[in-house]
């Protein structure tokens, strides 16, 4: 008895699925690079054959530069104003300075936001000081300067967005002509032995043969089907019929490239 599988499409989420669809735009961009450019892929390989470090130890690093930035960041906010107030402070002000400078390093790189808020609102506290009292505590000006730079740069500046998140984001809109009704909610897509079949609003369909299937990237949530120069987005959760356990054996077998990206890793292919 033939076995059909039947996607009834719900609307996509996009802020839930950026990270996901980014993943696989970059995995399916670096497999067309590949067979474009296999020579200079080999000799990139060769150079990058150093284990890449895992998501777990990423995240401990991470949650290391932000526990450390704080505390330098802190200790500049403790030794700093004495440093400025006392006379004859070198080794304070030696100190303070290299506090504030691994502080807002660590900041920068993974708190950007907290570091422009807490650099701002130091810098409006020590104002506050010398317009209180501008005889005693007239030399913390350039302390604020300095906590008012940090934190105008950390707010307005700009990070560049990584292209693969603004591709994400096109798709996931609707904007990209290479993406095929994904995640409309009218749209039921129901894959058979031969063919897929894709059924929308006024009962208008098409047909795609399984043999255009070039290459289907399975995420945590999501399938993305690669056909005829286009791609369909499918989210798991809208299999109505049949289970995506027996759906991905059902697609590896007409499929020539299967991938399954967890966590910016490839598991299989």
């Amino acid at each position: 008895m033939e076995q059909n599988f039947v996607f009834q499409c719900t609307p996509l989420e996009p802020d839930a699925l950026i990270p996901q669809v980014s993943q696989a735009l970059e995995v399916r961009m670096e497999f067309v690079s590949r067979a474009v450019c296999p020579k200079l892929w080999a000799a990139t390989d060769r150079l990058n054959r150093t284990k890449k470090t895992p998501a777990a130890l990423r995240a401990r690093r991470r949650r290391k530069g932000q526990i450390l930035g704080l505390v330098n960041w802190i200790m500049a906010l403790l030794l700093l104003p004495t440093a400025f107030l006392t006379p004859d402070s070198l080794l304070l002000s030696i100190a303070g300075g290299l506090c504030l400078g691994a502080g807002v390093v660590e900041l920068w790189r993974y708190l950007p936001k907290t570091l422009g808020i807490l650099s701002l609102l130091a810098g409006i506290f020590f104002l506050s000081a010398v317009l209180g009292d501008p005889d005693e505590m007239a030399i913390l000006v350039y302390l604020a300067a300095q906590y008012l730079i940090v934190a105008l740069a950390s707010l307005l500046v700009r990070r560049r967005r990584d292209p693969f998140e603004r591709a994400a984001r096109k798709v996931l809109a609707g904007r990209d002509r290479a993406d095929f009704a994904a995640g409309k909610a009218d749209m039921q897509v129901i894959f058979s032995e031969e063919t897929m079949t894709v059924n929308t609003s006024g009962n208008a369909s098409a047909q795609f043969p399984c043999t255009d299937f070039k290459q289907v990237l399975e995420t945590q949530d999501l399938l993305l089907v690669i056909f005829d120069k286009r791609f369909l987005i499918l989210q798991k959760k809208d299999l109505t019929a049949g289970t995506v356990s027996d759906l991905r054996d059902f697609l590896k077998e007409r499929v020539e490239h299967w991938v399954e990206i967890i966590d910016n890793g490839l598991l299989g292919s």
